[in-house]
């Protein structure tokens, strides 16, 4: 008798835990536990927490057609969340719209959303996509062209006599949206500095091992002044060829990066790195933010809201702001309820740098 009352205790806290959530989200990850979509994760983990929300994350690992196959066992179990968390990695967002077609669940995509040409294909083939219901999306473009200025500006004062300033660009990918309009912005800084002149635009698959083996395939027949890194990964695989070839970091050549992650502010404070852009990692804790707002329809609209947030710099000028009180990557400490428009009453969304660093203090 004392047993099963210990169990019908123990089945009524637990019904009581389940039932306390507001709504249920899944969020099919590219990527895994570690890295930048860990992060991704945990910031995701730590809004749901604050917002009181049931997530659910199933990793892809980078598996060539993962993410289709995580969707779709997920979706053969029934019993649907309010939200599935998409990311158009790869291009594979059509695909995976294609198995949501007709279900109850809502979609918001993060960090890559469908393209024009996939949601053309998609209304062709009669696929509904008014369950799309929010978009969230750094500003890649801009973040690209302050990293390269960064570059160019520091390039100058350490030579500036020089008349050219030599660039090696090493992007992410040639499909994904993010890393298109990342190296767009690279192009257009390119444009506007007359004095630099683009030796070679290579995609290294966001990949530290390649960026190393094409910075020293380069350097081994010509000079470089600057390298542009899509992320910090690149730029410190980069780095390590430039000093295996005898070059004087900081001094020699310049490296940028973007990710804001520990290895790169530490790099940018020791110098060996102008700055590392980012925060976008926090993409995953402002996508449950807006799927709240939904849920408690701040948002009154089912029709897609795009949300365009700005990436901040992390330079020598604030690294150690950052690492002081950011370093640590417990994101449990922010108060992610602030950010909400349905709980702060603010009428437009501010997920800067400065936002993140008043919430982690308050």
């Amino acid at each position: 008798m004392f047993v099963r009352l210990l169990y019908l205790v123990w089945f009524w806290i637990a019904a009581s835990v389940v039932q306390a959530a507001d709504f249920r989200v899944t969020f099919i990850n590219p990527g895994g536990e570690t890295g930048f979509w860990g992060e991704v994760s945990k910031t995701m983990f730590a809004a749901a927490a604050d917002l009181n929300v049931d997530l659910e994350i199933l990793n892809a690992n980078r598996r060539p057609y993962g993410m289709e196959e995580l969707l779709s066992q997920r979706l053969s179990q029934g019993d649907l969340p309010d939200y599935f968390i998409l990311v158009n990695e790869g291009q594979s967002a059509a695909r995976l719209m294609q198995q949501l077609a007709g279900l109850p669940s809502k979609v918001l995509f993060l960090l890559n959303k469908l393209t024009p040409q996939q949601t053309g294909e998609l209304e062709r083939r009669n696929i509904d996509l008014r369950g799309i219901i929010a978009s969230i999306v750094p500003d890649n473009e801009a973040a690209g062209y302050e990293m390269a200025q960064s570059l160019f500006a520091e390039a100058r004062k350490l030579h500036p006599q020089a008349k050219e300033i030599r660039l090696l660009a090493l992007t992410g990918d040639t499909t994904t949206s993010g890393a298109l309009r990342r190296e767009l912005g690279m192009m257009r800084a390119v444009a506007d500095n007359s004095d630099v002149k683009l030796l070679h635009a290579i995609p290294v698959n966001w990949n530290e091992e390649l960026a190393f083996v094409r910075t020293r395939d380069v350097l081994d027949r010509t000079r470089i002044d600057v390298v542009w890194g899509a992320n910090d990964d690149i730029a410190l695989g980069a780095k390590r060829a430039a000093a295996d070839a005898g070059l004087l970091v900081g001094k020699d050549i310049l490296f940028a990066g973007l990710n804001w992650s520990n290895r790169g502010m530490e790099a940018v404070k020791s110098g060996d790195m102008t700055m590392t852009h980012g925060g976008h990692f926090f993409s995953g804790g402002w996508a449950i933010v807006v799927l709240r707002d939904h849920y408690f329809r701040r948002i009154q609209s089912e029709f897609s809201v795009d949300v365009l947030f700005r990436m901040s710099p992390i330079t020598s000028r604030n690294v150690d702001t950052y690492l002081s009180r950011l370093g640590n990557g417990n994101w449990e400490k922010i108060d992610f309820s602030s950010f909400s428009k349905s709980i702060s009453k603010r009428s437009h969304y501010d997920f800067s740098a400065a936002a993140i660093l008043e919430a982690a203090d308050g």
